[in-house]
């Protein structure tokens, strides 16, 4: 039976190796469709078999990892049709979320958001993608935790946890993001602290839809409102 202090160890090294194989497939190190071959894995990272294996049934249950039967662990692909869904649940939370914050937010909480968007300017100054992401993701964990509502916090956490990719992804290719921040986030912040929970929705979906503009285009964008439009039937039977 194992003892208390080997069970912390395990607990730590389970975490390190889910922190690096997250970090691997957000970063696209482990490309995706590809499977994950566990020996490979073992010696590039440098973890045991045991904590490789409670880290991939994390990310599986994050949905960043899709087992596949004799096969094992796959890195799946960001499909349109996946994208798409993501990018609607992501608006209709979220701003549903900015809406509450602007009415039940804390003063400490308004403060407390100011901080993280002060924190997700600095590392988009300082061109620390990692950071970048960490920030930008507190900011809107901020949002979701001013709604005194936890249902939308695990929702939210949810979505942005599996959207990280794409995050990477703008926050890398993003030429101006000071600038895009500074005109995107901080509206956000402004209206939660004015109380007006209309200008708070309308700016959380402009920060939404820009961010995926600056990664994935307008096209993509577009279509995707066409195919959601116009073909509801077509998507549910796929």
């Amino acid at each position: 039976m194992p003892t208390a202090k080997n069970s912390r160890k395990d607990g730590t090294l389970a975490e390190r190796a889910y922190r690096l194989l997250k970090k691997g497939i957000l970063r696209g190190e482990l490309p995706e469709g590809s499977f994950l071959v566990e020996s490979e894995i073992l010696a590039h990272y440098a973890i045991g078999r045991t904590p490789f294996r409670e880290a991939c049934n994390r990310l599986h249950n994050e949905q960043l990892l899709e087992v596949v039967p004799r096969r094992g662990y796959l890195v799946p692909e960001l499909s349109f049709r996946g994208v798409r869904d993501l990018l609607e649940t992501r608006v209709l939370i979220e701003s549903m979320a900015a809406e509450l914050a602007a009415h039940r937010a804390q003063p400490e909480q308004m403060d407390e958001l100011d901080r993280h968007y002060a924190s997700v300017l600095r590392a988009a100054k300082n061109k620390d993608v990692d950071a970048l992401i960490e920030a930008n993701q507190e900011f809107h964990l901020q949002i979701a935790r001013m709604t005194h509502n936890r249902e939308l916090e695990v929702l939210l956490r949810g979505l942005l946890e599996r959207f990280s990719r794409l995050v990477y992804l703008a926050a890398s290719n993003a030429k101006q993001a000071p600038r895009d921040i500074e005109t995107l986030m901080k509206p956000i912040a402004e209206a939660i602290r004015k109380r007006n929970a209309s200008a708070a929705q309308k700016a959380v979906v402009a920060d939404i839809t820009q961010g995926q503009l600056n990664v994935l285009g307008r096209e993509f964008w577009d279509m995707s409102a066409r195919t959601a439009a116009t073909t509801p039937g077509v998507e549910k039977n796929k």
